[in-house]
């Protein structure tokens, strides 16, 4: 389903991409260099650009643009999370998400679309502490774009990471993006049990605090099947020491051991091979939990690094996410905040930072939206989420106005924006919302957009 730096040959997409951008774009002269080449789906879609010629042209430019500025407006989000979304081929997007996974930990990631033959470039990073994003951001993951249906990654290491996401060019399509993290191993280490059976954590004091406890502890009733996690083979079975009648499984792929203690007895030899949910023996209390309820103590120790912590390997997690309580068919639209002011977030929470305070009746553009948050984009190009109590429809007028001059229409309020429409004077106009110099209005013929005003 993917590759890890993968490549794949786009040239064939790229030669019919370039027949249809010469269409609406105008020809480049063709000894522009291109750029240094990169071992991904992207590195190769954009060369294919710059061989046809059209590597330098507005909408690529625009279209990189969006995918540097994603960097900068990620979201914070926690797992599980479900947004649904909007691509506009007019106005080039890409959508980031910040996230923080353990070592451990397998992200889970699917993207649904209203057009799923067409290209989506889904890309993981990690966010090397002290980083300058995005120019030190360590690519982790690239998804093969014809296939975002499906696809995962292990974090080998705790971090803060980064998943962009982001269309072809000229695609306008909606899209469902889910995310959620489970465990590396596939199994629980005792049969029947879960994550509220445990009692003691990696890290918890031992011996008044002389030492830290290396693992964690599974209680369950004398005799409950231990499983293996994970498919490997039996290292040692022992019974000596501290741990008692004890079960070493190798993890020969992720060069590390498990570690069961306390059995009561064990059930498998070593150079056993075994697969995931065999029985390796029964919990117990032997060694120095002889005074202890029977549990079992799991360790994972890594070579090279020694005991890590193992609860991120086995804890169940969470794989629905909340539903999106917002209209979906509003993705994509414009609509404008009511009569009060309204708080513009960084994140889909209320406890998030607050990035712009909005002033009432101001147009905003829909992006995306999760749970009963809006992902929206103002006039002056802030992005950020707003619940969506904050806002209504732009059908009903503000007020009517009659023109004293001509006036023109424009595409946006930024200094990208262009006129597209003249306006006479004695014209009149529907005002459906508000922004520093600026309205949005609508004609008698049912153009909109944006006029300035005094």
């Amino acid at each position: 389903m993917y590759k890890e730096l993968s490549s794949v040959p786009f040239y064939a997409i790229c030669v019919w991409l370039a027949f249809t951008l010469l269409s609406c774009e105008e020809k480049r002269p063709l000894n522009i260099p291109p750029p240094s080449p990169e071992l991904s789906p992207r590195g190769l879609y954009l060369d294919g650009l710059h061989f046809s010629g059209l590597g330098s042209s507005e909408i690529v430019e625009r279209w990189n643009a969006a995918a540097a500025r994603a960097f900068q407006d990620s979201t914070e989000i926690s797992m599980p999370f479900q947004e649904m979304g909007y691509l506009n081929e007019y106005h080039p997007t890409a959508y980031a998400y910040r996230m923080t996974l353990r070592a451990g930990e397998r992200l889970d990631m699917s993207l649904e679309s209203t057009s799923p033959d067409r290209l989506f470039f889904l890309e993981l990073y990690q966010m090397e502490e002290g980083s300058n994003w995005p120019n030190q951001a360590k690519p982790l993951l690239f998804v093969e774009p014809h296939q975002v249906d499906s696809a995962s990654f292990e974090a080998t290491e705790d971090g803060t990471y980064l998943l962009r996401l982001q269309g072809e060019i000229l695609l306008s399509t909606r899209f469902t993006l889910h995310l959620s993290t489970q465990p590396t191993y596939s199994f629980f280490p005792v049969s029947g049990k879960g994550n509220y059976d445990i009692w003691s954590f990696f890290g918890d004091p031992r011996d008044g605090g002389r030492r830290k406890h290396k693992g964690v502890d599974i209680f369950a009733r004398r005799g409950t099947p231990v499983v293996a996690a994970m498919d490997g083979t039996v290292r040692s079975v022992r019974n000596r020491g501290l741990g008692g009648k004890q079960v070493w499984l190798s993890d020969s792929k992720r060069r590390q051991s498990l570690y069961y203690a306390h059995l009561d007895s064990q059930l498998v030899a070593a150079g056993a091979r075994v697969k995931a949910g065999d029985t390796l023996g029964w919990v117990g209390n032997t060694g120095n939990a002889r005074n202890t309820a029977p549990h079992l103590h799991f360790s994972i120790y890594k070579r090279g690094r020694g005991a890590i912590d193992p609860y991120p390997f086995i804890a169940r997690q969470k794989t629905v996410a909340p539903r999106v309580r917002v209209d979906s068919m509003l993705i994509g639209q414009r609509v404008r905040t009511k009569a009060i002011s309204a708080t513009l977030r960084s994140a889909p929470n209320p406890r998030s930072s607050t990035l712009l305070a909005l002033t009432p009746r101001l147009p905003i553009q829909i992006q995306g939206a999760t749970r009963n948050w809006l992902r929206v984009q103002t006039p002056s190009g802030h992005i950020g989420y707003l619940n969506s109590a904050s806002i209504e429809s732009l059908d009903r007028p503000i007020r009517r106005l009659q023109l004293e001059t001509g006036k023109e229409i424009w595409t946006g309020v930024g200094k990208d924006a262009k006129p597209f429409a003249a306006l006479s004077s004695d014209t009149e106009v529907d005002i459906l919302g508000n922004t520093i110099g600026h309205a949005w209005i609508r004609t008698n013929d049912g153009q909109e957009g944006w006029m300035q005003i005094d």
